[in-house]
């Protein structure tokens, strides 16, 4: 069933439900706009002036109890001092409720919204008057802060915990073989690398594992953050996502040339370093893996863009065709250091 059905069966025959069971009416609901790779149906309402997020998740993959799990984790760094979107419960005092319809399971949950708004939202514009430096800084901080409570987290029960990495479909197997046998075999070979890495508990534990500027909002006010959407959390190791970060430095610099985008991105990854080791510390041996992650990164999104192979759209076919190009010819960095990287037409060939 397609998205556009599912949403008109939430709309029809649970929006109204769930909408009640947490306090607000249907007529309240705001919707988010869909995302691409967007997981869950998403809307935004007010409880006495607090602004709370709504969201019903109907896939598999989204259980009770890996919702369960997700929920008791941002409990757990709640309570340890981090500044996380936590859950609120419905008017039966649970935190998730279940709502059959047309033979699906939609789960809803409620958290309450983060303070202030997502830098993207802002059109990439810090706090009027202070240095970017902070919010690169206040970033790496947050992550720094997660990791080091990540080290002693225990789930409720081995039935209710994330998952290991490894059980995400983007690990399982790549599916487009056929047709990409020379990345079929680097998706292998990386693949094969990971599972050699050491799990040890100052380097491997329970992540968001989706930490991007799209999963968090800033204080305008004084710069805090405050993050969201635990739903992709699974056991990792933490430099995946220090990799992550990496990447979403790309924009503020693509379009400069080579030389300059090199200065820039060693001056944003010291910042979130700086705010990193406020809380948490890798060894240089692990941030020297820093290449071995990005390859993981450009898989991931090679990954999901796939199944697009065929689809009419020319920026499309040129991002797939970038992305092939890098990885058949192991270009690091997700090719951005290397003169196939033009800042005229990023990400095409």
């Amino acid at each position: 069933m397609n998205r556009e059905a599912i949403t008109h069966i939430c709309e029809k025959d649970v929006l109204e439900t769930a909408a009640n069971l947490f306090d607000t009416s249907k007529a309240a609901l705001g919707k988010f706009d869909d995302y691409e790779g967007c997981a869950n149906l998403v809307y935004h309402y007010e409880n006495e002036g607090q602004p709370r997020i709504l969201r019903l998740s109907y896939r598999p993959d989204r259980s009770v109890e890996l919702i369960q799990a997700e929920q008791h984790f941002v409990e757990y760094l709640a309570e340890g001092g981090m500044r996380v979107s936590r859950p609120v419960p419905s008017v039966n005092g649970n935190l998730l409720e279940v709502i059959p319809a047309a033979g699906l399971d939609f789960i809803a949950v409620s958290f309450v919204k983060g303070r202030g708004m997502r830098v993207p939202d802002n059109g990439y514009r810090y706090r009027e008057g202070v240095s970017i430096n902070e919010y690169f800084q206040n970033w790496g901080q947050a992550l720094g802060q997660m990791h080091r409570l990540a080290k002693t987290y225990q789930p409720l029960s081995e039935s209710i915990k994330r998952p290991e990495w490894h059980r995400w479909e983007y690990y399982r197997g790549f599916p487009y073989g056929e047709r990409l046998p020379l990345i079929h075999k680097k998706y292998d070979q990386l693949i094969a690398e990971l599972h050699t890495l050491p799990q040890d508990v100052d380097s491997y534990g329970l992540i968001h594992n989706d930490l991007n500027d799209g999963n968090f909002t800033v204080d305008y006010d004084n710069g805090d953050i405050t993050i969201f959407d635990f739903d992709d959390s699974c056991y990792f190791w933490f430099m995946h996502e220090l990799a992550c970060a990496w990447e979403g430095g790309i924009g503020r610099a693509m379009f400069r040339p080579l030389a300059e985008r090199q200065d820039f991105m060693a001056h944003y990854m010291e910042h979130i370093l700086t705010g990193y080791t406020r809380e948490n510390t890798l060894s240089e041996a692990w941030l020297a893996r820093l290449p071995l992650f990005l390859r993981l990164v450009q898989m991931q999104e090679l990954l999901h863009y796939a199944q697009y192979l065929d689809e009419p759209d020319d920026e499309i076919q040129a991002g797939l065709r970038y992305k092939i190009h890098c990885i058949e010819n192991d270009i690091p960095y997700l090719g951005f250091f290397d003169p196939v990287f033009s800042p005229e037409r990023p990400f095409e060939l």
